[in-house]
């Protein structure tokens, strides 16, 4: 049923108002805890803390910079100290010399790794991973110093399942394979007795049917640990994305609630209307359906006993001459449009009415917003369906030169198998001059467009806009922003990308990429209509990449 769109002013953050005090002053106001030095030529600066991971991939990500620098410092420290230690305990002069070779190439490494692991944007995989395998054969000399069937393996074995815990499977395998093949070089040959064992720690005492053996075996345990650490990776990430599941139900959860709340916060305050049982023209007037700043909606009979509803401009708002022209502009406007996927225009007031009214053809469903308070996400053909005809009932308006400016789930309303939109209010005839500028925001921020936020220029691409954040909401479960207040809100409308949508739910990168394209910051970046927006969602269903290129900073 039709509702008048300006009820929700004070009703919660998640969807404020429509009316603030000066559009430009709250578009270019900082975000709260902005802070300076104040020093002369210092901008403010966010205070923000580091950026949060927002999926399970990120957070086990996250963690492998301060594990495998920690590592790499024990990488240059250890080596020294073997160093220091061999020349004390000595041993074969070749075998020694290969030693300190290999430590020294192993720390040399570890210190350019633990500069790498310094920051996530000096950590680039393939230098990493040629780091890796260099440090890796550095170790093998340490087999032919202490013996290959010493408890040196042990190093060999901690390095694999050190690696194989991180996200690069490739590095992991590579060091497997040269622990593997770097102790078979140095056992194999001793074991057919080609070169002596010169080891601290000699296998002569096992015979050879032993020592092949135990070359199987550790050959197992290097295998065992790459096993090991890869699954202990897998379990992890299989734990956080559980724990990340659990989350955006809760997250979905809260945003119903939220809704749920000023859905009550409204309902409270519904009552009998002044002019309850009152004659408007050719229409008894019953009880109110919904009430806002410039008026109140009742269900209403007209004479020959079709149901209606009427909207009526309050005693308070008529003493304002820019709300009357603003109601009258709505009048003008509304009766313009034919459409089925428009509420229909029944009767407009004649000059010469006491209280201005429309009266609207009388809806029996369901609005969106109500309808997301129940199910949090639309399916995916449903919102083709929605896209669909709000996109034809916009394409109406466009060819009219009207722009409906204040889109968003409380307009769109389910009435017999069809969307319809409702309350073209705060609408504005294309090229006129007409504007509510003085009165400050006309719109509601989670749903306005950028440039309607800063008071600029507005066509029917702001509308295109506010479709594409109605779908962002319908697939996500979520609004585009969630500003603390109106301030917060409107810069973030302004300045800051929405969160990428398929973090927050099972959305393809094709219909992804046509949410981008609908939500560009950019007006000459979004599709040409609203239809257009439409059609390229359904396509992108059937996975046809859209025609526009989406901008490369749609998401945070």
């Amino acid at each position: 049923m039709p509702t008048d769109s300006d009820d929700d002013t004070n009703v919660d953050s998640s969807e404020l108002g429509t009316m603030a005090a000066s559009p430009h002053a709250l578009a270019e106001s900082a975000p709260p805890k902005a802070v300076g030095t104040g020093a002369p030529g210092d901008s403010m600066a966010f205070a923000s803390g580091p950026k949060l991971p927002t999926s399970a991939a990120e957070a086990l990500e996250s963690s492998d910079l301060p594990r495998m620098r920690k590592f790499h410092i024990f990488g240059i420290a250890a080596p020294p100290g073997a160093i220091i230690l061999s020349l004390v305990i000595g041993g074969d002069p070749l075998a020694l010399k290969l030693f300190w070779l290999g430590c020294t190439v192993m720390s040399l490494c570890n210190v350019v790794l633990v500069w790498m692991t310094g920051s996530p944007e000096r950590w680039q995989p393939r230098p990493i991973r040629i780091l890796w395998c260099i440090a890796t054969m550095g170790t093998i000399p340490m087999l032919y110093y202490f013996g290959p069937f010493s408890a040196v393996v042990m190093i060999l074995l901690l390095g694999v399942v050190f690696i194989s815990l991180g996200k690069d499977r490739v590095t992991a395998l590579a060091v497997t394979a040269i622990c593997i093949v770097g102790h078979a070089v140095i056992s194999i040959p001793q074991i057919a007795g080609w070169i002596p064992d010169v080891g601290l720690i000699p296998s002569t005492f096992a015979a050879r049917v032993q020592l092949a053996t135990a070359e199987i075996l550790i050959t197992g345990f290097v295998l065992s640990a790459y096993a090991l650490g890869r699954w202990a990776r897998h379990t992890s990430a299989n734990a956080l994305a559980e724990l990340e599941r659990a989350m955006r139900v809760i997250g979905d959860q809260q945003q119903v609630l939220a809704e749920a709340r000023a859905d009550v916060a409204k309902q409270a305050r519904a009552n009998e209307g002044r002019f309850t049982n009152h004659v408007m023209g050719d229409f008894r007037l019953g009880l109110v359906l919904g009430r806002g700043a410039m008026g109140e909606v009742y269900e209403a009979q007209r004479s020959d006993g079709h149901p209606a509803a009427v909207k009526l401009l309050n005693a308070r708002a008529t003493s304002t001459d820019s709300l009357v022209e603003r109601f009258g502009r709505e009048m003008s406007v509304a009766a313009s449009l034919e459409s089925p996927h428009i509420v229909k225009v029944l009767e407009l007031s004649p000059p010469d009415a006491p209280v201005p009214y429309i009266a609207m053809e009388r809806l029996h469903g369901i609005d969106l917003a109500t309808k997301l308070r129940t199910e949090p996400r639309l399916p995916a053909d449903e919102l083709g369906v929605l896209l669909d005809h709000v996109g034809r009932g916009l394409e109406v308006a466009r060819v009219a030169g009207v722009v409906h400016r204040d889109l968003k789930p409380h307009n769109l309303f389910f009435h017999e198998g069809a969307w319809k939109i409702l309350d073209f209010g705060v609408s504005k005839l294309a090229g006129s001059e007409g504007t509510l500028t003085g009165e400050g925001i006309v719109g509601t921020p989670q749903y306005m467009a950028p440039e309607q936020a800063v008071g600029s220029h507005v066509t029917h691409l702001a509308d295109v806009y506010a479709l594409g954040a109605i779908a962002y909401r319908c697939l996500t479960g979520r609004t585009p922003f969630r500003g603390k207040d109106l301030s917060e809100l409107v810069y973030q409308v302004v300045h800051q990308p929405p969160q990428k949508p398929s973090e927050l739910g099972r959305i393809s990168p094709g219909v992804e990429a046509v949410l981008a394209i609908a939500m560009a910051k950019d007006p000459r970046r979004r599709f040409p209509s609203a239809l257009a927006f439409a059609q390229a969602y359904s396509a992108a269903r059937r996975g046809r990449a859209p025609a526009v290129e989406p901008p490369a900073n749609a998401w945070s």
